[in-house]
């Protein structure tokens, strides 16, 4: 099963468990495959260093390590404007479209009212978890 995991889930993933830890824990244990873009990578690297999550240097560290060394890189090669609310929405698409992934995991309601892109599920960790068809 080929996934995009979205930010937002690996932030909750390592900040505070829960299923977005379950699907990440999916991830480094194989029995699904994780693609990320550079350009994803670089949101992530943003993010985890945002104040407001007070996560630690070596936590920040562990993160990007993890997810880096655990993903398959993808390199875009579609530029989509899909979401117009919000454009960091369209590099997990792009994402998406690009590694040919089966799932986008994901918590952000813009992507998720999607439901469906290219034949591309767009569930939420729980209804991803559900499925146990990986």
């Amino acid at each position: 099963t080929r996934v995009v995991i979205d930010t937002n889930v690996i932030v909750s993933a390592f900040g505070w468990h829960g299923k977005p830890e379950e699907v990440v824990r999916l991830v480094t244990k194989g029995e699904i495959v994780s693609y990320m873009s550079i350009e994803m990578l670089a949101e992530l690297r943003k993010v985890v260093s945002y104040p407001k999550f007070k996560f630690s240097e070596a936590l920040q560290a562990e993160i990007i390590e993890t997810i880096f060394f655990e993903s398959s890189l993808v390199r875009v090669n579609e530029s989509l404007n899909i979401i117009a609310d919000d454009q960091g929405d369209n590099k997990v698409l792009e994402c998406a479209v690009s590694a040919g992934a089966d799932f986008i995991i994901s918590g952000d309601r813009h992507l998720l009212n999607l439901k469906n892109f290219r034949g591309i599920e767009i569930l939420t960790p729980e209804d991803f978890l559900s499925r146990k068809r990986f």
